[in-house]
């Protein structure tokens, strides 16, 4: 006998019927879900409109784009040096463009901010470009409070 046993055969039958009836339900289950239920085949043209929705979202998001900026550059020389420069933010959520349109003034004196504080020649050069890009992405989220600014595309930028 095994150790399960109580010795007390009202208990012994009630735990072998629990057992059997565990063990039952279990290959029910088992028998439904793999050989009778058969899951319905989805329907062509809600899944084609599902995954063209998704991809939509996923490859074009929402973005917000700042106005045009033209900024004063230090400069050496006695020649003034400016950027011409349009700057699209691309935000985690679309919800957050709310909150960049808000805080538009703000976000533009900090674009301001940080090309005055970068020389002409170093934001005429691809590491430069890169460096302005992370450093007003990395101000613009910190004057929103969180990261709200995914991605920051220059469909303009031009230094003279």
């Amino acid at each position: 006998m095994s150790a399960a046993l109580t010795g007390k055969k009202p208990i012994d039958l009630a735990l072998a019927g629990l057992s059997l009836l565990a063990t039952l339900g279990a290959l029910g289950v088992f028998v439904y879900t793999q050989m009778i239920y058969k899951k319905p085949l989805p329907e062509d043209t809600i899944e084609r409109l599902k995954m063209m929705e998704e991809a939509r979202n996923s490859v074009f998001p929402e973005g917000y784009k700042l106005d045009k900026l033209i900024i004063n550059l230090k400069s050496r020389r006695t020649k003034l040096r400016y950027l011409d420069v349009e700057i699209h933010f691309v935000p985690f959520h679309p919800k957050y463009n709310e909150n960049l349109e808000l805080n538009k003034a703000l976000i533009n004196d900090a674009i301001i901010d940080v090309a005055g504080n970068m020389e002409p020649d170093e934001l005429n050069s691809s590491m430069g470009k890169i460096l302005f890009e992370t450093r007003v992405k990395d101000r613009v989220n910190k004057i929103l409070g969180k990261k709200m600014v995914k991605e920051i595309y220059f469909s303009r930028f031009v230094i003279q």
